[in-house]
């Protein structure tokens, strides 16, 4: 994971926040056996915990994410929502997400993800207009992340909560230089979050940049 943050700091911060439990260790464990390199595309177990934590605020029961991977960030968010809960995880790869599915099913919360292998784009734009989502997660193919937003954000009710990962890019936003579709459409993005009437947000310098969208 590229990230802006000394590495004894992300230590400390790791050990000093809810640690993840057996089954998300071995999740976590069988994610660097199966992807190798690729392992770094999973969310720290900081960022799980504050995903858990993000959604039992909201005390979720409708929620979306965009980018599974191994389903870390999907148990994480299954776990936080409330009795009666659903979390509708979208991705393209049935290798990776078959990867996490016997984690679910350990925690319990199997029951609770409802797994949709398409494009995430056509699976957001099928959904209902009705302002009902109250948490949405998005990580995954960042030059879509705009088009993301502007699906989810007048999907969730008042109150609801949009967090979005990898918002720093390792720093390539800062380089105006930089003109790749993925830097373009991150700091766009950016750029239109923080002008956007219809949400607070704030930018956290969690990790590669969370940021954090409450539907007003």
């Amino acid at each position: 994971m590229d990230t802006l943050i000394a590495p004894s700091l992300v230590d400390y911060v790791t050990a000093h926040s809810t640690p993840p439990d057996e089954v998300l260790r071995d999740l976590a464990d069988a994610t660097r056996l199966a992807a190798g390199d690729a392992a770094r595309m999973q969310v720290s177990a900081d960022q799980g915990a504050l995903l858990t934590l993000l959604t039992r605020l909201t005390g979720a029961r409708r929620a979306v994410e965009v980018g599974v991977f191994t389903g870390y960030s999907t148990l994480c968010i299954a776990r936080g929502l409330a009795p009666g809960g659903r979390l509708l995880a979208c991705d393209v790869s049935a290798e990776w997400t078959a990867v996490g599915q016997p984690f679910w099913a350990r925690a319990g919360v199997a029951e609770r993800i409802d797994l949709r292998l398409a494009p995430a784009l056509a699976t957001l734009r099928a959904l209902p207009h009705d302002a009902d989502l109250d948490f949405a997660f998005v990580d995954a193919h960042k030059p879509e992340y705009p088009d993301y937003y502007a699906e989810i954000v007048p999907r969730l009710r008042p109150g609801g909560l949009i967090v979005l990962d990898n918002m720093f890019l390792g720093g390539r936003v800062l380089e105006a230089d930089r003109t790749d579709a993925q830097t373009t459409a991150v700091r766009t993005l950016n750029a239109t979050i923080a002008a956007d009437d219809r949400v607070d947000a704030v930018l956290l310098p969690v990790r590669d940049g969370v940021t954090v969208a409450r539907r007003r």
